[in-house]
């Protein structure tokens, strides 16, 4: 596909009107004139289609993409031809541009994309353009891409969890176990120099008195139980859900010992083997596989 530029019109119609002017005339400067327009309106059209054929295009996803997050898309460009380098490639892609300015063999760009849902998202073409070496025309054509991934929900915060809630739980001693580490949540285990960034509260006082230097207190830690969370008895409706589960894994520093059950599968949220499957199967619950993109 053509396209002529406003540039490409001006020098068109300057070309015609010169043309117009040299039979008119007869002057033969005139007719010389036009000649080198012509030639440079061939030289355009030959470097041009030359300079967008044989490029393969391919893209790469990051690690993680969640829907209604802008992620960026790298697009690759590779140059079969043998003598002549890239020059001025642009790739369209969801009706987004990146621009390759030069390139000899290989490319590269950054495209911000934003996918709307989960799923999964598929690109399937790309069209490539440019402009070389006047910016008379823009030559385009389309290239087939075929690439996939898998579009994680958006995680939403929720009332389902309450990080609140789960500290004050883990602070029972009926609802876990003391272990041998220091923390801010169990028993007494003695005196240590105060470390700057430690809560006031934990400064004890009467100690710092018989001390030139402040001393805070060495408390241990709680290990809670094990909490489950079974994604089918959540009273949500399913985006909802969805997205609040979505949440918990992406924020599962804040949930340690959480588990969430889908389908009889039970997933740790500390686990990142385990936190990547269950996004996946959360992004595509409900679905059959069909392309959102």
């Amino acid at each position: 596909m053509i396209k002529i530029t406003k540039a490409g019109w001006l020098y068109i119609l300057i070309t015609i009107l010169l043309g117009i002017a040299a039979v008119n005339t007869g002057n033969n400067l005139l007719f010389l004139i036009v000649s080198a327009l012509l030639s440079f309106m061939g030289i355009s059209g030959y470097f041009g289609k030359r300079n967008i054929s044989k490029i393969d295009i391919w893209v790469e996803f990051p690690e993680e993409v969640f829907a209604k997050k802008e992620f960026y898309l790298t697009v690759k460009a590779t140059n079969k031809k043998a003598f002549m380098s890239m020059f001025l490639i642009k790739v369209l892609i969801n009706n987004k541009s990146v621009l390759i300015p030069y390139a000899e063999k290989y490319g590269e760009g950054k495209l911000k994309i934003l996918v709307d849902k989960r799923g999964i998202f598929s690109i399937k073409e790309a069209k490539v353009c440019s402009v070389f070496p006047f910016n008379f025309f823009e030559r385009c054509f389309t290239v087939k891409v075929d690439a996939k991934k898998v579009v994680f929900p958006e995680p939403k915060e929720c009332n389902l969890f309450q990080i609140s809630d789960y500290k004050f739980k883990a602070k029972q001693k009926s609802e876990g176990q003391v272990i041998e580490k220091q923390g801010y949540e169990g028993d007494f285990l003695g005196l240590r120099e105060y470390n700057f960034g430690t809560p006031v509260k934990y400064i004890d006082w009467k100690a710092s008195t018989k001390s030139e230097n402040l001393k805070e207190k060495v408390l241990s830690a709680i290990q809670s139980t094990p909490t489950i969370i079974e994604f089918e008895k959540i009273n949500m409706d399913l985006e909802s859900k969805i997205s609040c589960i979505a949440y918990l894994a992406v924020n599962h520093k804040k949930f340690e010992n959480t588990f969430v059950k889908v389908e009889n599968t039970t997933y740790n949220l500390q686990d990142k083997s385990d936190r990547h499957k269950l996004l996946t199967k959360l992004a595509l619950y409900g679905m059959k596989d069909e392309a959102i993109g």
